[in-house]
């Protein structure tokens, strides 16, 4: 039997290559072991769609919303499908294609002014900006977004410092908040066992325990063993990232 993670990757590149019933059997061998699988099901419905199976694919779409009443892409799909619109595989939606482990989308933070953020568009690409311990989100032309969750920010500025490369796109948009999809695009090979965006499911399918990885993680970096005060704050800022491993919670 295939490993779980090998399943999701052989879906994912499936529908990838718009090979639509092949994207079926694999999404729906994933389901007989986890019906609550909305990745699996979004994909499923998407395959329909573009197999012409308007019915089915509405029936995947909303057993996704049972699970998670604001999944955006199974509730954008079903508006579709109410509106009539025939829906069409564009380079954004093979995008948003979800990558347990390799893609996320995340809520931005100290957003821009609202005239910036009107002229903003869907699918539109931007660039992570490293400032600090903070992650700036800008446009091509280098005007400010927003920023990246504090948590998320320290993660990826580590791997960013240690090689990775991320992509991102704006996925959601209105003058109050700001969703952006963000993509594993490189990973070092000082990263190669560390998951950039970890997930219950993903998580505990790598070979590598999440402890293990906040060391790899923190190996890099310097640590002044002559100063007392940076010790205690090193000290808490490692016991606090133990409690968030303990806790499931990113770091």
């Amino acid at each position: 039997m295939k490993k779980y993670a090998t399943l999701i990757q052989e879906a994912i590149s499936a529908a990838k290559s718009q090979d639509w019933k092949k994207a079926l059997e694999l999404n729906n061998e994933l389901l007989e072991r986890n019906n609550k699988d909305v990745g699996a099901l979004n994909r499923i419905g998407l395959a329909h769609l573009q197999l012409e199976e308007t019915g089915k694919a509405k029936k995947s779409f909303a057993a996704v919303i049972e699970i998670d009443k604001s999944n955006i892409i199974a509730n954008k799909h079903l508006k579709n499908i109410k509106n009539k619109q025939k829906t069409s595989l564009s380079m954004a939606q093979t995008y948003f294609i979800e990558e347990p482990g390799k893609t996320k989308i995340t809520v931005l933070h100290r957003l821009a002014r609202k005239d910036l953020l009107k002229k903003l568009q869907v699918g539109q690409k931007c660039s992570l900006i490293i400032k600090g311990k903070h992650i700036s989100i800008e446009t091509e032309e280098n005007k400010y977004v927003g920023a990246l969750p504090d948590d998320l920010s320290f993660r990826l500025c580590k791997l960013i410092q240690r090689g990775n490369k991320y992509d991102c796109l704006i996925h959601k948009i209105t003058t109050k908040s700001c969703s952006v999809h963000l993509k594993e695009n490189r990973v070092s090979a000082k990263n190669k066992h560390i998951l950039s965006f970890p997930t219950g499911k993903a998580s505990a399918i790598q070979s590598i325990s999440p402890l293990e990885e906040e060391f790899l993680i923190e190996k890099d970096i310097p640590i002044n063993i002559n100063n007392e005060s940076t010790n205690e704050n090193k000290t808490d800022e490692f016991e606090n990232t133990l409690e968030k491993i303990n806790k499931g919670e990113e770091i």
